[in-house]
């Protein structure tokens, strides 16, 4: 009995260690195999597409749920920082506690105000066909009269004129009319982010470091025995008692990492946005161009973005300073409307410099 054991013992392991072994050679086989240069694209694409179907089945349900939520974030940030900063920086200087409510209340006013305005100002939508007769392409999908640089969009089931993308985090598709609202809302949060980082930071400290005065009123239960006060429960005695929760910190520390994750995330789709507008572009015509861009260097040519009317003027229609506007529309809550219909463009050698 003991050999057939120690024969089977044996026959595991050299079963185990060639197993183990053909499934190494395998993987080996299968990395060495692996082609050199990767279509990071089709990756990406895959990558992508259950994202894509969720957000086309549940767009409306998740549209509702993230507005909700940007409305719940501002004020509780808001909150926090009157409830937490406020009485820190009045106690250092009363000077610099007015300083930084007058510029934070700037930021906020700007926030609220492009994000309100982004949400209810429509992004654009072609007239009727009847309206522009010399626009002869139409949409498959809706059938409407296309006009340069219009796209469906199949969460909204429409066309929108110069379509960026549909954000689910306004419930609305990004187009010609609301495009700068949505971009300075994100401009002026990721400003409100590192504003809050870096007048927060102390403040932070200060809580992460200072005593936690709840927990000088904790002691021991006691009872009298006629001449002394005893404790309680002897045999705890050397377990030191909880230390109660500080809802100050952990709501600071919430805060903190709440604001780290939209400085992340929404500093990196500004930059992507600023460098999109630089070269007059929507994130739908960067990936057209892209492909454009690819035949036309195969080719030999080179290729010509027709809306590229150089980086200044490119951030001159996109924020509408024509007309006689100045900065202070920008600086400032402004209603004024980007520059054109959205309809007709002129390409980039016809352009008139207002």
């Amino acid at each position: 009995m003991r050999i057939l054991s120690k024969l089977s013992l044996f026959l595991n392991f050299v079963l185990s260690r060639i197993t183990k072994r053909q499934i190494w050679k395998k993987v080996r086989q299968k990395i060495c195999s692996f082609p050199p240069s990767i279509d990071w694209d089709h990756v990406t694409d895959r990558f992508i597409e259950p994202i894509i179907w969720v957000v086309d089945h549940f767009s409306d349900y998740l549209g509702t749920i993230f507005v909700t939520l940007v409305w719940l974030i501002i004020p509780f940030i808001v909150g926090v920082a009157y409830w937490i900063g406020l009485p820190f920086y009045w106690n250092i200087s009363a000077e610099l506690t007015i300083v930084l409510v007058i510029f934070g209340h700037w930021i906020l006013l700007n926030v609220v105000f492009h994000y309100y305005m982004a949400l209810i100002t429509p992004p654009g939508n072609p007239p009727h066909e009847e309206t522009v007769p010399y626009i002869l392409a139409r949409c498959k999908k809706c059938h409407s009269a296309k006009p340069p640089r219009t796209h469906h969009c199949s969460v909204c089931r429409t066309c929108i004129l110069r379509m960026d993308h549909h954000c689910p985090w306004l419930n609305n598709c990004v187009g010609h009319f609301n495009h700068r609202y949505f971009f300075m809302f994100m401009a002026y949060v990721v400003l409100g982010m590192i504003f809050l980082y870096i007048f927060g930071a102390p403040v932070i400290l200060h809580e992460l470091t200072m005593s936690d005065p709840s927990a000088e009123l904790i002691g021991f239960p006691v009872f009298n025995n006629g001449s002394h006060l005893l404790p309680e429960g002897v045999e705890d005695l050397e377990t030191p008692p909880p230390r109660p929760k500080s809802w100050r910190r952990a709501v600071a520390i919430t805060e903190t990492i709440l604001c780290s994750g939209i400085l992340a995330a929404l500093g990196a789709l500004l930059c992507w946005h600023a460098r999109l507008i630089s070269r007059g572009e929507t994130s739908i015509e960067n990936l057209t161009n892209k492909y454009d861009r690819e035949n036309k260097q195969l080719a030999g040519e080179v290729f010509e973005n027709l809306f590229d009317y150089g980086s200044r003027e490119n951030w001159r229609i996109f924020l509408g300073l024509s007309e006689g506007r100045t900065w202070w529309c920008v600086f400032f809550p402004s209603v004024h409307p980007p520059r054109g219909d959205g309809i007709h463009w002129n390409f980039k050698h016809d352009v008139t410099h207002l």
